[in-house]
C-alpha cells in the first residue's frame, strides 16, 4: 500500500473534526476545532487549510461526510453540498472521496453529484463501520447541537430514515445536543424554589449552559460562543439561567438552588433522549445481545440512560484499539475516525 495517511473529515455547521490513522489503522490524531459555518464559508476554508498543515504531506488518502449543507449561508442543501464539494478539492486536492449513503465511499466531483447521497451522511458512515465490529444494538452520537439514534443487527444498519426528515420522523435524528440546544428546546415550565413557572421563549441560555454548572462540559470540548458573548464561568452560566425565569442571578444567592435548576433541565433533556431510545430500540430483534454504543461530547447521556434502562453500555473508542491519548478526542470525533477508518479498509481490499 502507498498510503500512510488516511484522513477522514466531518464537516459540521458549528465544528469541523479530523482524523488521520495510518495504514494499520493506528490512529495518528484526531481532533476538532470550532466553524461557525453560517458567518461564511472562509471560516471553513481557513480551518481546512489549519488544520492539514498538521497533517504529514505525502501519501495521504482524504475521505469525508458533512452536514454542513444545511448551514443557512446556503440557498438549499444541494447548493450547500456543490460549494463544500468544490471547496475541499481546491484544498485537499484531487485524491478525495465523499461517503454516500448507497454506495458508501466515491470520488465525486460537482457534475455528477447525487447531493442527497452526500447531504447529512455521516450518521451512516459511523453506524456502517460500528455494525461491522458489533453485531445488535443503538450507535447514539449525542453532539452538540444533535443526536443520532442509529439501530443495527445482525452487523448492518436497519434505519428506518435515510435522511434528515425521515430520521427525524422516526426518532432516529433528535435536534438536542449538550452545547448548543436552547434552554427552551428542552421544557415549557421549570421548577425553581419548589415552585413550578413558565419559562422565557429566549435564547438567553443553552446546554452548555447547565453541563458547565452540573459540572459534565470539558473546557477543550466547549467551543461554541455564548448566547450573550459572556465569558463561560459557572457563574455566567448560571446568570444566563437566571434569565430563562425571567429574573436575576443576584436575587438568590443560593448556588445548590441554580444547582437543581440545571439538573431539572438536565433531566428533561435525559427524557427526551430516553423516549426517542425506546422508540428506536422497540425496532430490533427481542435480544438480550443489544447494546449502546455512546459517542459524542454528549456521551455521558448515553451511559446514563443505559444505566437506568439496565442495558450493556460500551464507548465508541472501546471498539477499536485507541490509546489513552486518542481516546477522548476517538469519541468526540467519531465520524471522523469511521470514515478514516473506512477508507482505509476500501483500499486493502
Amino acid at each position: 500500500m502507498n498510503i500512510s495517511n488516511f484522513i477522514g473529515w466531518d464537516i459540521g455547521g458549528a465544528h469541523l473534526k479530523f482524523a488521520n490513522i495510518n495504514n494499520n489503522g493506528k490512529i495518528l490524531s484526531v481532533g476538532q476545532c470550532a466553524t461557525p459555518l453560517w458567518r461564511g464559508l472562509s471560516i471553513l476554508e481557513n480551518a481546512l487549510i489549519n488544520t492539514i498543515r498538521r497533517i504529514p504531506m505525502k501519501k495521504q488518502s482524504h475521505a469525508l461526510t458533512m452536514t454542513a449543507e444545511l448551514t443557512d449561508i446556503f440557498k438549499d442543501r444541494e447548493e450547500g453540498v456543490n460549494s463544500i464539494i468544490d471547496l475541499c478539492h481546491d484544498i485537499l486536492g484531487s485524491n478525495i472521496s465523499f461517503y454516500t449513503i448507497d454506495h458508501g465511499l466515491k470520488k465525486i466531483n460537482i457534475k455528477e453529484s447525487d447531493f442527497s447521497q452526500i447531504a447529512s451522511a455521516n450518521w451512516h458512515a459511523t453506524s456502517t463501520y460500528t455494525a461491522s465490529l458489533v453485531k445488535s444494538g443503538l450507535f447514539i452520537d449525542v453532539g452538540s447541537t444533535t443526536t443520532d439514534i442509529i439501530p443495527f443487527y445482525d452487523h448492518k444498519i436497519h434505519a428506518h430514515g435515510n435522511n434528515d426528515q425521515t430520521r427525524l420522523r422516526f426518532d432516529e435524528l433528535v435536534y438536542t445536543g449538550v452545547i448548543r440546544t436552547p434552554i427552551m428546546a428542552l421544557t415549557l415550565k421549570a421548577i425553581f424554589n419548589d415552585q413550578l413557572q413558565n419559562i422565557v421563549a429566549e435564547n438567553f441560555a443553552t446546554t452548555a449552559d447547565i453541563y458547565r454548572i452540573l459540572g459534565y462540559l470539558k473546557d477543550s470540548n466547549d467551543l461554541m460562543e455564548t448566547p450573550d458573548g459572556e465569558d463561560k464561568s459557572v457563574s455566567s452560566s448560571i446568570r444566563r439561567l437566571a434569565r430563562m425565569l425571567g429574573t436575576d442571578s443576584n436575587t438568590d444567592n443560593k448556588k445548590n438552588n441554580w444547582h437543581e435548576l440545571a439538573k431539572y433541565f438536565h433531566e428533561a433533556q435525559i427524557g427526551i433522549l430516553t423516549n426517542a431510545i425506546k422508540r428506536v430500540l422497540s425496532t430490533l430483534p427481542n435480544s438480550n445481545n443489544n447494546v449502546l454504543i455512546g459517542a459524542g461530547v454528549g456521551r455521558f447521556l448515553v451511559e446514563i440512560i443505559a444505566r437506568r434502562m439496565n442495558i450493556a453500555y460500551t464507548e465508541f473508542s472501546e471498539l477499536f484499539e485507541c490509546d489513552n491519548i486518542s481516546r477522548d478526542g476517538s469519541n468526540l470525533c467519531a465520524p471522523a475516525i469511521a470514515i478514516a477508518q473506512l477508507n482505509r479498509l476500501s483500499k486493502i481490499k
